[in-house]
């Protein structure tokens, strides 16, 4: 409201409150005073032999309002005060239908939390397994890289002095053995559950059991689960192995606590990202899609998929398995048809023998005409489309380009926020047949297992990860890097742990910038409804707000992202509660509008005429006693 408006609001209530002064003054005045000089003017005129009724002398006026000392009807005067009343007892009902409820939120809490720095966890800790008997070269190296990784967002610490013998048996195993020797001693050889470990395995020369490789001086294998290891040579003491072997420290140590491998095509993960496939409490609903561009069942090139028993059993309940630690993953399938892709129509390229979508056309690929329909699970879950795109047979196969101009290894592409896309070039493509002949055909097999890898690849990249585990493309000389397949989940437990603590950290940013914003609109409009539910919530984010703090200080990862996970929720929950946004604001200006043009012209003239009503009654019963009282006094 501004200064004219004020004004003008406040020159109207004093313009009401002089009139009712007033009445109220002649109220208190029964009779009305006679005017200076008028007994002498009306005497003056009757010597004269005028007549004039306008002036009554007061002995007239007396008798005019005693009416011979009857007392006056009390009819009138209860209509009156009965309306009046009427109104009076319709105020309560009218404030408690159009009251402004505003519960109270607990903003100076809210400023308080805010003000903290951000949800930050325990430095991660590798711990470093060497054998007593190596070289100490190897160990004094490797100590030096533990020194300088003892950063603020890492701790790596060594424990040389193994036995050696327990070492050279691990050394002489493979991969797939070591990683599941790994993971059945997690926590059960002194390391504190939660940590991650680096183990040190010299091997003999002679010794090639273990498929080392000739090339490398030290091979670093990433395993499923929180347990690294580097394969070198047995008292290699040169300082190219040595150095390698410190890379390698620092390597695993970044890999497997930060999440920082190095190599794929994937992003770098923006900590200030607002985007997240999970809604504030945890949940993404995965809707996979087999969309047959141009079905042509002559030559059966149609196709479909069991997706309960082929793709949910074998693949996607491992992949949710894997990721509840995140949160909850539901899956869902369907089949498409004629849907065919928006872009322009792919070139054939004659060095490729094959058509060529570049990458400049993958925007346009997906159609929004595709018919990509969801459960009822949509709308309380954000849902992620995976496609697997079946060409039409005159234009197959298919490749994707990237923008180097080179194959796309998964033949398909992410849409970042939607999901991704993945062409699947079948054998019936330019113009072949099918084995069942006309009959429709079922994604299975192989195929099926490399369009579900590319598409659990395009998940990891959605959720901030490489599209495939630390693999031998990083450029390291005589330094091998390669990682144990994460079998049909797609994940690591170290990864888990990655995406675990930058989602919780996300979270509770998140809900921190909701608890703020909704602090400030509160105290923005103070005629803004507040539930009780509102305030409720916030206060629940709260609180949930400082136990994932202490879980993440105690170094309870699990916990710290459960109450990350609840407090986002909370503050979601009060900054878009449904009673805020349907009924919200009512301003000052909007009630002046509302009420003035309303209740004034109607209750300034009941309140006038009830003034008048009393002031005629007063005055005539005034009157009427005196009348009989003087009478009383003649007689």
């Amino acid at each position: 409201m501004d200064d004219m408006e004020r004004f003008a609001t406040t020159a109207l209530l004093l313009l009401v409150i002089v009139r009712l002064v007033k009445e109220v003054k002649g109220v208190l005045e029964p009779m009305p005073r006679w005017p200076a000089g008028g007994r002498e003017a009306i005497e003056r005129k009757k010597s004269e032999g005028e007549e004039d009724d306008d002036w009554l002398t007061p002995e007239e006026e007396f008798e005019r309002w005693a009416k011979g000392g009857a007392r006056p009807g009390r009819k009138r005067l209860l209509v009156s005060v009965s309306q009046a009343l009427l109104v009076v007892l319709a105020v309560p009902v009218w404030w408690r239908t159009t009251a402004i409820v505003r519960a109270p939120i607990p903003t100076r809490a809210i400023s308080t939390e805010t003000a903290l720095p951000p949800l930050t966890f325990e430095p991660p800790v590798v711990h470093v397994t060497l054998p007593w008997d190596e070289s100490s070269e190897l160990v004094s190296a490797v100590l030096k890289v533990a020194a300088a990784c003892s950063a603020a967002d890492l701790r790596v610490r060594a424990l040389p002095g193994v036995e050696a013998t327990r070492l050279a048996e691990l050394a002489r195993l493979t991969d797939l053995d070591v990683d599941e020797w790994a993971n059945s001693q997690s926590g059960g050889d002194g390391t504190p559950a939660g940590d991650y470990r680096l183990v040190f395995l010299p091997q003999h020369p002679d010794d090639d059991t273990a498929g080392g490789d000739d090339t490398a001086g030290v091979t670093l294998v990433v395993g499923t689960g929180r347990t690294a290891w580097v394969r070198l040579r047995s008292g290699a003491d040169d300082e190219e192995t040595l150095d390698a072997a410190t890379r390698a420290t620092r390597h695993a140590a970044e890999c497997l606590a930060l999440g920082k491998c190095g190599g794929g095509e994937s992003e770098p993960w923006d900590p200030e990202s607002d985007f997240s496939p999970l809604t504030p409490d945890g949940r993404a609903l995965l809707s996979f899609t087999l969309a047959n561009a141009s079905p042509d069942r002559e030559r059966g090139h149609v196709y479909s998929w069991r997706f309960g028993s082929d793709v949910e059993d074998c693949f996607l309940r491992h992949t949710s398995a894997a990721l509840s630690r995140l949160g909850g993953f539901e899956t869902e399938g369907q089949v498409l048809y004629h849907a065919k892709s928006a872009g322009e129509r792919p070139r054939w390229d004659d060095d490729k023998k094959a058509f060529v979508t570049p990458s400049s056309e993958l925007p346009f690929f997906v159609d929004s005409e595709w018919s990509l329909d969801t459960s009822v699970g949509e709308l309380a879950a954000k849902p992620l489309h995976f496609v697997v795109y079946v060409p039409p047979s005159d234009e197959c196969p298919l490749l994707v380009l990237r923008e180097d101009g080179t194959p796309s290894p998964a033949n398909g592409f992410v849409v970042p926020g939607w999901g991704g896309v993945v062409v699947w070039n079948p054998p019936t493509c330019g113009g072949g047949t099918s084995s069942d002949g006309g009959n429709k055909s079922y994604l299975s097999g192989s195929d099926l297992e490399r369009a579900m890898e590319a598409a659990v690849g395009q998940l990891r990249q959605l959720l901030g990860l490489s599209p495939s585990p630390p693999h031998a493309d990083i450029d390291e000389p005589k330094l091998n890097i390669r990682s144990v397949p994460a079998s049909s989940a797609g994940f690591a437990t170290w990864e888990v742990d990655v995406l675990v603590r930058r989602r919780a950290a996300a979270g509770h940013r998140a809900a921190m910038d909701s608890l703020d914003s909704l602090a400030a609109v509160v105290k923005a409009m103070p005629e803004m409804d507040v539930p009780k539910a509102l305030a409720e919530a916030a206060g629940e984010s709260l609180s949930e707000s400082r136990l994932a703090r202490e879980a993440a200080v105690d170094g309870r990862l699990e916990d710290a992202a459960v109450h990350a996970r609840n407090s986002h929720a909370h503050a979601e929950s009060a900054f878009f509660h449904p009673q805020i946004i349907s009924l919200l604001y009512f301003p000052q200006e909007y009630k002046l509008a509302v009420y003035i043009p309303l209740f004034l012209p109607t209750l300034f003239p009941l309140f006038t005429g009830l003034m008048w009503d009393v002031k005629f009654y007063v005055r005539r019963t005034r009157c009427a006693a005196e009348h009989r009282r003087r009478a009383g006094k003649a007689d």
